[in-house]
């Protein structure tokens, strides 16, 4: 594990380094993503803008091959922060592990619903097949969350199966190895530009949802309340920066998806950071309800409660300082 992060940081040195020149005296943090899409602009954006150097810091993002991953580099201490998933929190909680949300970043589900040319609507999903990533990941929860809806019961109207990452279901949708599949946002913009069609869009029915957040340990946050407090400030204004200065934004998605094409980029800003709250607090609600649907097939999440896996406290304190009222007046 040691050695796969060293070799991450060194890396990712040469993608952070132009925005930050480090002090030797600033405590080194790692931060965790399991992968660099735009869920996790708010993190990066931290970065690019300066911030993390700005309140002390020497943050370090790495990308860690998968949330599992992620996950054990935090419990072992090998990262301070990771970005994880509402529901990859509250099963490491279930099973006893030290874990706690302290932030929401993306607090709605940023999935369509793709389906076949020829299903024109969800009923017509009846008998078919419907790809997600992996069982109990937000895929899989949302697709039978949006089947159940619509009077259709999965494992026995609708057949779901593993087809692996976004790239794969989509791939599997165009090719009618499966019929639909949720894609997050990026690629259900490619589906519908090759003439695939949504039939839902997850991001504008209202639902409560903590697609991913900032996790850490108990015990890190509570040996290191200024650390923390520090990261969460620069963070909030990275938010701040991003939903105020397009152009910095758009920099910042383009520099890390590594994406040239215009639309994409501009698609993307327009879908996440408009959404993203100035004070990105865990959506209770949120994880109230993927607790609930967890519980659905895992006794032990019937006697959880999400007080018990979240931290708000951390921006409460920020926000009650009369911080952010600072950064947007410019002081």
């Amino acid at each position: 594990m040691r050695t796969r992060i060293a070799l991450a940081a060194f890396l990712l040195s040469f993608f952070f380094r132009p925005f930050q020149a480090l002090s030797q005296n600033y405590p080194v943090i790692y931060v965790g993503l399991v992968s660099i899409t735009p869920s996790n602009v708010a993190v990066l954006a931290g970065a690019d803008g300066g911030y993390y150097k700005k309140h002390g810091l020497d943050v370090r993002p790495l990308v860690l091959a998968g949330s599992s991953t992620a996950l054990a580099a935090m419990l072992s201490g090998e990262v301070s922060l990771i970005s994880i998933a509402g529901s990859g929190l509250i099963n490491a909680h279930l099973a006893g592990r030290d874990a706690v949300m302290i932030a929401g970043m993306v607090n709605f589900a940023p999935y369509d619903l793709i389906v076949a040319k020829e299903i024109r609507r969800i009923e017509d999903l009846r008998g078919k097949k419907v790809g997600i990533a992996r069982f109990g990941g937000s895929a899989d929860f949302l697709a039978r969350w949006g089947l159940e809806k619509n009077g259709l019961k999965p494992g026995k109207d609708v057949t779901i199966l593993q087809t692996g990452g976004n790239p794969e279901r989509l791939a599997g949708v165009s090719q009618g190895v499966i019929q639909a599949t949720l894609l997050e946002q990026a690629f259900a913009y490619q589906a519908k530009k090759t003439g695939l069609r949504s039939l839902l869009d997850y991001s504008t029915i209202g639902l409560d949802y903590q697609h991913n957040g900032i996790g850490t340990t108990k015990s890190f946050s509570g040996k290191n309340h200024d650390i923390v407090n520090r990261f969460l400030k620069a963070m909030v204004e990275g938010i701040y920066r991003l939903k105020n200065d397009r152009s910095f934004g758009l920099k910042v998605l383009e520099r890390h998806l590594r994406v040239s094409d215009s639309d994409v980029i501009q698609t993307a800003y327009d879908y996440y950071v408009p959404k993203i709250d100035p004070a990105p607090y865990v959506n209770l609600k949120g994880m109230k309800f993927l607790l609930d649907t967890i519980a659905e097939t895992d006794p032990r999440a019937k006697k959880a409660k999400t007080e018990e896996m979240v931290n708000n406290s951390l921006l409460q304190e920020i926000e009650a300082s009369g911080f952010l009222k600072q950064i947007a007046s410019g002081r």
